[in-house]
């Protein structure tokens, strides 16, 4: 265990992690530009290595550490160094405090990384929802309307399913969907002379006058990346149904089976919640004479059927609402100003980076004051 332990306490790698954790924001703060921010992220922080694609041959090579990589091996380096170098007394009680803060904050940066959840909930004016839409995950959405006259069913089948091209199965429904192509970022264009002949698949639904050509994924904020599939419908004996193409951002394409009416789409992943949030009504106010906007905000209504509770809250920017464990921001507006945008954000790790924080200031105000303290003794015997 020597050769082990002396390497994970060695103040040359905690030198190392810190040249190469700004190595890899450098670059991947250049790289921003390139990709958006979520995707650099991505590429270089919520990873274990940097991957360069060869040209030509589509093979992934590493050859930088990603944020993960340098991130455990700074943990693993602080945590031992603790454990085995550190000389516990009360002189150095700063520096524990310290190095303390620094480990919550590395912990609660990977707690983040991989829990967090951002998504957006739209509402218009004198409207209320109770879901908020994910900006990254896609969902298949299977949609039986046969359930009621006011009620439907939904069948929602994760993007993993998808992305590997698995059958999507439900015990309650009489057929099952398979997958012949997905993309994860297309541009949707008209059929005519041209269209290859690939793209002809599709003999149902949107998919008989328009086909979906596969782009590369992007990662900017202000991109959206069209998911597309197309996917053919099976009933329980094996027989062909039908073979549809469905894209983000379509409208549900319905289908008849055995009599009851379905409907199938590409959307957003939903995230359903136990409350409802009502849209009051909406401000947005402007620099005078200009389009500039100064402020927005919601004044919503949230309604909590099992705890009976009903409260009215003020959302602007910078004043967020916190309720059940999710932050509500105010985003953004559409529609002339009369839809909200508000993003919403489920991060377990949220109170760790302030937790950080203060232990690092109370570490350094400690260690200082213990060091003046220390100087003023010597000083007053010296005298």
């Amino acid at each position: 265990m020597k050769p082990f332990i002396k390497f994970f306490t060695s103040f040359e790698l905690a030198i190392s992690c810190m040249i190469l954790g700004l190595i890899l924001v450098f670059i991947g703060t250049l790289d921003q530009v390139n990709l958006g921010i979520h995707g650099a992220v991505e590429k270089y922080f919520y990873t274990f290595f940097v991957y360069w694609v060869v040209p030509g041959i589509e093979i992934t090579v590493p050859y930088f550490p990603g944020g993960y990589t340098i991130g455990l091996f700074l943990l693993a380096n602080l945590i031992t160094a603790l454990i085995f170098r550190f000389r516990y007394s009360w002189k150095k009680s700063g520096v524990l405090m310290v190095h303390i803060g620094v480990i919550t904050l590395l912990v609660g940066e990977l707690i983040s990384s991989m829990m967090q959840v951002d998504s957006a909930m739209i509402i218009d004016e004198g409207a209320s929802s109770n879901f908020s839409e994910d900006r990254q995950i896609t969902e298949l959405a299977v949609i039986d309307h046969g359930v009621s006259t006011k009620t439907d069913r939904v069948y929602a089948f994760p993007q993993e399913m998808m992305e590997t091209m698995q059958d999507c199965r439900h015990e309650e429904l009489p057929f099952k969907i398979g997958f012949n192509q997905y993309m994860p970022n297309s541009v949707i264009l008209r059929r005519d002379e041209s269209t290859p002949s690939k793209a002809l698949i599709a003999n149902q639904g949107i998919g008989l006058d328009m086909f979906a050509q596969e782009i590369p994924k992007t990662g900017k904020m202000d991109d959206v990346n069209r998911t597309s599939a197309i996917l053919t419908i099976f009933d329980d004996s094996g027989e062909v149904l039908g073979t549809w193409l469905a894209s983000l951002g379509f409208p549900p394409q319905k289908f008849t089976f055995q009599g009851k009416d379905y409907s199938l789409e590409i959307r957003r992943k939903r995230y359903y919640y136990p409350f409802d949030i009502h849209l009051n009504d909406f401000s947005h106010d402007r620099y005078l004479g200009t389009n500039i906007p100064v402020n927005f905000s919601s004044e919503i209504e949230l309604t909590h059927p099992e705890r009976g509770e009903k409260r009215e809250f003020l959302i602007y920017m910078n004043h967020p609402l916190r309720y059940n464990g999710l932050t509500f921001f105010q985003s953004g507006f559409a529609n002339d100003d009369t839809t909200t945008i508000l993003q919403v954000v489920s991060n377990p790790g949220r109170h760790l980076p302030y937790l950080s924080c203060g232990l690092i200031f109370v570490g350094l105000t400690v260690q200082f004051l213990i060091g003046l303290i220390s100087f003023a003794g010597r000083r007053e015997k010296k005298s």
